[in-house]
């Protein structure tokens, strides 16, 4: 059984996720209806923007990561971001009724253990350790790849 090693970090990171969601949708609302297919690829786009941009942090605050880990992060990211927006409907602040909800806007909601499942199972244990033994990021891989140097 797949346990996230900072269920505290998973729950909080997930709040930031719907924040973030909610600062976009409402910067685009005046622009709802303008382009819908513009609107909805700018809305697709900083969803996968801000799961992976809280994915990085979460990858950032633990010691290692696997995809197992991903796909639990990702659905309980999503669940969280689902239940404060039926908080929010609840609270009559969605104009559409609750099918037109969940098949637009919940749906999307499903790239969000896509992300987190690819960068956490697949990008991170390709990063190899540094010689003090301590997890070395992407960016230092890079430069090394760059200089030649394999980093032993």
């Amino acid at each position: 059984m797949v346990i996230p090693q900072s269920p505290k970090r998973v729950f909080l990171y997930g709040l930031g996720v719907w924040v973030g969601l909610v600062a976009v949708s409402l910067v685009l609302l005046p622009f709802e209806g303008d382009d819908d297919a513009l609107y909805e690829s700018i809305k697709a786009a900083a969803l996968v923007a801000i799961a992976l941009g809280f994915t990085i942090g979460y990858l950032r605050a633990v010691a290692r990561s696997s995809a197992a880990e991903g796909v639990l992060v990702g659905v309980l990211w999503a669940a969280v971001v689902l239940a404060l927006d039926l908080g929010l409907y609840a609270l009559g602040a969605f104009t559409i009724g609750l099918g037109e909800y969940f098949t637009d806007v919940a749906s999307s909601y499903l790239a969000i253990p896509v992300v987190t499942t690819l960068a956490m199972g697949f990008l991170v244990p390709r990063v190899p350790p540094s010689p003090s033994g301590a997890r070395r990021g992407a960016a230092a891989e890079a430069d090394d790849a760059v200089a030649g140097d394999d980093g032993r």
